[in-house]
């Protein structure tokens, strides 16, 4: 790497100790609600080495490095967050919380969602493991069952309500996000 005038401090160094505060701030509050601290740590070290990587992008006649990092930041923050947003899946246990009445055994709740699986068609199993096992976005799941992804969004809902029913059919309250 380059060393910047007077020092000896390489162009990396420079470029971090400068604007690591100011780019991490834009990429944190861009991506607050969407990701993790480490979402917005990866951002901001993204844009630096972008930066870094490919200088020559900067044209200093259309405004000072600040205002290119910044941009840069903004416009990858704002790319990530929207990437975020649309794979954003909540794991089962967020979403549905497994009661019993009579404080049923973990195992017995268990057997109770095995049941209540056997009770679906075979779609609604194929769109169970897909979604709440694998964990696969709505994106993911319409590309291999040739569907938009809105209708995997109508069709998750209404497989949590037909599951909720036949949870509740046996005993098992499920508790979290309406049926």
């Amino acid at each position: 790497m380059d060393t910047a005038a007077g020092g000896g401090q390489t162009q990396a160094e420079r470029v971090y100790e400068r604007y690591y505060t100011l780019i991490s701030t834009i990429t944190a509050r861009i991506l607050a609600g969407a990701g993790t601290a480490e979402d917005a740590e990866e951002c901001t070290q993204d844009v630096l080495w972008e930066y870094l990587r490919e200088p020559g992008k900067w044209d200093p006649e259309r405004g000072s490095e600040q205002t290119y990092l910044c941009m840069l930041a903004r416009s990858r923050a704002k790319s990530r967050r929207s990437r975020l947003l649309s794979r954003r899946e909540e794991p089962l246990e967020d979403e549905l919380t497994f009661t019993a009445p009579d404080e049923l055994e973990a195992a017995a709740v268990r057997d109770a969602l095995r049941r209540a699986l056997a009770g679906l068609t075979v779609e609604e199993r194929k769109l169970f493991t897909l979604r709440f096992v694998y964990q696969w976005s709505g994106r993911e799941i319409g590309e291999r069952l040739g569907l938009r992804q809105s209708a995997v969004t109508t069709r998750v809902e209404r497989l949590r309500k037909r599951l909720g029913r036949l949870l509740e059919e046996q005993g098992i309250a499920l508790e979290g996000k309406e049926r």
